[in-house]
């Protein structure tokens, strides 16, 4: 008999796996493929509105002279940024809206956290912020009119009548998030206080605040630009309040645009520094990597 030797298959050498692409240059083609991926369909949107809105105006149900056509908007809009008034009404908007916002965050992030780290503090001022944030501040227009007349003091008065709100309750909201057992450490420890605000109120509020300040910050323009149109203090409402009197609709329209504009980089702004400012945030850096 003879013996057979069975031979053994030979494995083929299996190829290393390609290891995925990392790094700065990675992440920032990640991010600037996701911007453009989502920035395709808001231009879609906008451009199926814009012409929406000229088949709209210029169909025979509806007067030209009441709603103009997008192109007469954008005229009227490149003829305002030659004037003079439109520049100052703009910059007396920015100057009342960011000084009524300052205002409001000096008065209702501090009250907000020192009502929030008592339970005591909290459950007795509920009924009081719940009663006097539920009046329509428009509705104290008169009665604020009557004090300061039509005059810059009356538009900040009014902003932060309506934009102390949202802070003062993601004030309170973000003191109540903060571990207790975090607190009773920095207490063991006798740490400082310039330390406890740094390492541990800081970094547990700082995301809430960062909300409140973007609601804020909206509720502040619409304030503004409507004390201005109805209370007639000088800024973007009001001038648009006197185009509307003269009968001129594109530049009704034109200094609306203007204003949700201004609504539209307001907000961008408050998120880049709300991402810029806590890149280190666990929230952030998912909202980032998604």
């Amino acid at each position: 008999m003879t013996a057979t030797t069975a031979t053994a298959p030979v494995a083929a050498k299996a190829k290393p796996p390609v290891p995925a692409k990392t790094g700065p240059r990675a992440t920032s083609a990640a991010a600037a493929k996701r911007t453009g991926a989502g920035l395709v369909p808001k231009i879609v949107a906008i451009v199926a509105t814009l012409a929406l809105w000229q088949l709209v105006a210029m169909s025979p149900l509806v007067d030209t002279d009441s709603l103009p056509t997008p192109v007469m908007v954008v005229d009227a809009l490149f003829g305002l940024w030659g004037s003079d008034a439109y520049w100052t009404a703009l910059g007396t908007t920015l100057r009342v809206w960011a000084t009524g916002l300052a205002l409001s965050a000096v008065i209702g992030i501090p009250l907000g956290l020192l009502i929030g780290t008592s339970l005591r503090a909290t459950q007795s001022t509920r009924w009081i912020i719940d009663f006097f944030r539920s009046i329509p501040t428009i509705a104290l227009l008169p009665l604020v009119l009557l004090l300061f007349g039509a005059t810059s003091r009356m538009e900040i008065t009014m902003i932060v009548l309506s934009a102390v709100w949202p802070l003062l309750i993601q004030s309170m909201y973000a003191a109540k998030q903060v571990e207790p057992l975090h607190k009773w450490v920095v207490r063991v420890f006798r740490i400082s206080t310039a330390d406890r605000l740094r390492y541990l109120w800081a970094p547990s509020v700082s995301l809430f605040v960062f909300t409140g300040l973007r609601l804020s910050a909206t509720m502040a323009l619409l304030m503004t630009i409507s004390a201005e149109y109805i209370g007639g203090a000088p800024g973007l409402g009001l001038e648009l309040s006197h185009m509307e009197q003269a009968f001129k609709r594109p530049e009704v329209f034109a200094y609306a645009i203007t204003a949700g504009i201004l609504g539209l980089l307001i907000n961008a702004i408050v998120v880049a520094a709300q991402r810029r400012l806590l890149w280190w945030h666990p929230i952030i850096r998912e909202e980032r990597g998604a």
